[in-house]
């Protein structure tokens, strides 16, 4: 009676895991060496200003050959748009997680203007806002991307957590939008507005923007809560 036949040996298949672990991985280290270069980019345009950085000082503290450098950003302009980019994404990112939909109002509003305040108002973020207002009228796409990727993304954010709100009954149904803008404007004006600008050069006591905070929910409440104060 004949063996029956044997099968050629298959090598054991690469888990998919391992197969896709080196590009992840080289995407990762290319994202970690992306973002040193413009952390460094963001200390000299803050330290120095936009005028005076020098992209080649930019290039050697960050030890990338000119050539790999100019590749990714051919010019001072485009390599200040992404600096913004990230900064601004960022903050983003951190202020959108304090808008859960569970908590009381008060609870979330009091969670989004304390992230937004502690956020905005750090040295180096008010130094790149500063250098932005001075380079949007020669550079417009400045001025733009740093409206869409703060106050406008920071405004939809808000409005689409409203709208929710006053689905539930929890806030009067009027323009989501418009309310976000508000109380927006409400929590960043003010003692804010004058820190920023270098009026005030001591940064706001803790319990000062609590006060602050406290009283631009009270106000907002009583214009669009669900059973406004009369």
């Amino acid at each position: 009676m004949p063996e029956p036949e044997s099968k050629p040996e298959t090598p054991n298949p690469v888990p998919q895991e391992a197969r896709q672990e080196g590009r992840p991985l080289r995407t990762r280290l290319d994202d970690e060496r992306l973002g040193q270069l413009l952390d460094i980019a963001a200390e000299v345009f803050i330290s120095e200003g936009f005028a005076a950085a020098s992209t080649n000082e930019i290039a050697r503290r960050a030890n990338s050959s000119k050539t790999t450098f100019y590749s990714r950003f051919p010019t001072k302009e485009q390599l200040f748009l992404a600096v913004l980019e990230r900064r601004m994404n960022a903050i983003f990112h951190e202020v959108s997680q304090s808008l859960p939909d569970y908590p009381p109002i008060e609870e979330t509003l009091c969670n989004f203007g304390l992230a937004l305040i502690e956020l905005a108002l750090t040295k180096d973020q008010i130094a790149l806002v500063r250098v932005v207002s001075m380079e949007s009228a020669r550079f417009p796409a400045l001025g733009k991307l740093f409206f869409e990727l703060g106050p406008k993304r920071g405004e939809e954010t808000l409005g689409a957590y409203f709208t929710q709100q006053i689905r539930k009954g929890r806030l009067a149904p009027e323009d989501p939008r418009l309310m976000a803008q508000h109380f927006m404007s409400l929590i960043t004006g003010g003692p804010v507005r004058w820190f920023v600008l270098g009026l005030n050069p001591d940064p706001l006591p803790k319990s000062d923007t609590q006060k602050h905070l406290s009283a631009a929910i009270q106000v907002f409440l009583r214009a669009y809560g669900a059973n406004p104060a009369s």
